[in-house]
């Protein structure tokens, strides 16, 4: 029997995911939601779907399901899963999941009220398994990794492409010591990290934004071995052992092995790597880091309508910007409302 899934979000990242999930022969892609009908119609067309929703609560109560994938803006997220747990479906939700501690607690409690199973796309994770595997039950003894792009970013927002990774690796957090520079007063500038993991692991992470560029790797040592890892997006790399290469790492297509892990999840009714009670550790992992370097979200400006806005080409950018750092559009009449993409 195949796993009936919908699909809510099909610009930018979500519409790669899509395609990684419409070549699983036990999975019917059933049903697609997004708030742009040129976007819409083109995914329908690529995916032979004839059953298409601007909103998920209209998808969820005229199509049987059996799992949605979230790939709405970021400010969607939240009331979009708990709407989603609501109509008994299991959850793939894109990171970042929740800005704050307890809207993830509000999500996975829901997942677990319902029955069913909550999973955040952290792709990275998955890009990292053959590190996880290489150090076995004991956590690599030292962990450098770092997330540099070109982009200033919201508080929090991208640096959990480098936390989840962190977290995977490490387990929990023990300490934390951090500094940073931010961009402006609400978007990051560099932000640097020590973290003592309770499993005795001591990790440094460095984020900068606003660089001439856009990197990411991460260097582990423990259980006599090296790792460096080029890319944490795509698990490329190298193994290292008394000074010798002893394995080459090829890189992963980390999208779709995570959703391939999502599928067996429910088939199987096993908790995810990434799940929802474990996505509440990242992102309070994350706040630890954030109140530590003296950073923290900061309250809505009076008749704005929120920190972040969504451009219909797919980056995100900041309300105060006066043009997409993407696709160079101005400001005025591309962007979402956020209490447009906050409708579930």
């Amino acid at each position: 029997m195949k796993i009936r899934v919908g699909v809510a979000g099909v610009g930018h990242r979500g519409l790669g995911l899509a395609r990684s999930l419409a070549k699983l022969e036990d999975v019917e892609l059933a049903a697609l939601a997004d708030l742009s009908p040129e976007r819409l119609e083109a995914a329908a067309q690529e995916f032979n779907v004839d059953r298409t929703f601007s909103l998920i609560s209209e998808m969820l109560e005229s199509v049987k399901l059996d799992a949605i994938l979230i790939l709405t803006p970021d400010l969607a997220h939240h009331p979009q899963t708990l709407h989603s747990f609501e109509a008994g479906v299991h959850v793939l939700v894109e990171k970042p999941p929740a800005y704050t501690v307890a809207e993830m607690e509000e999500m996975a409690a829901a997942a677990e009220k319902a029955g069913k199973h909550l999973m955040v796309a952290w792709n990275r994770t998955y890009a990292l398994l053959r590190v996880k595997a290489l150090f076995a039950d004991e956590p690599p003894e030292v962990v450098l990794a770092n997330y540099v792009r070109p982009e200033p970013a919201y508080l929090g927002l991208i640096r959990n492409h480098i936390v989840d990774p962190l977290y995977f690796l490490c387990g929990e957090p023990a300490e934390v010591a951090a500094q940073c520079d931010m961009f402006s007063d609400q978007r990051e500038g560099h932000t640097l990290a020590n973290i003592r993991f309770q499993s005795g692991a001591v990790g440094s992470m460095i984020s900068s934004f606003g660089s001439g560029g856009h990197s990411e790797q991460l260097t582990a040592y423990g259980n006599g071995y090296s790792v460096f890892i080029d890319s944490t997006s795509r698990g490329s790399g190298k193994i290292m052992r008394a000074r010798q290469v002893v394995e080459s790492l090829d890189p992963v297509d980390s999208s779709a092995v995570q959703i391939r892990h999502f599928i067996d999840c429910i088939k199987e009714d096993k908790e995810p790597l990434t799940s929802g009670r474990k996505a509440v550790r990242i992102v309070r992992f994350t706040r630890d880091i954030m109140d530590a370097a003296g950073m923290g979200i900061p309250p809505l400006p009076e008749g704005e309508p929120g920190w972040l806005l969504w451009c219909m080409c797919g980056d995100k950018v900041m309300s105060n910007v006066e043009r997409c750092p993407r696709c160079g559009q101005e400001w005025a009449g591309w962007s979402l409302p956020v209490e447009t993409i906050r409708r579930t």
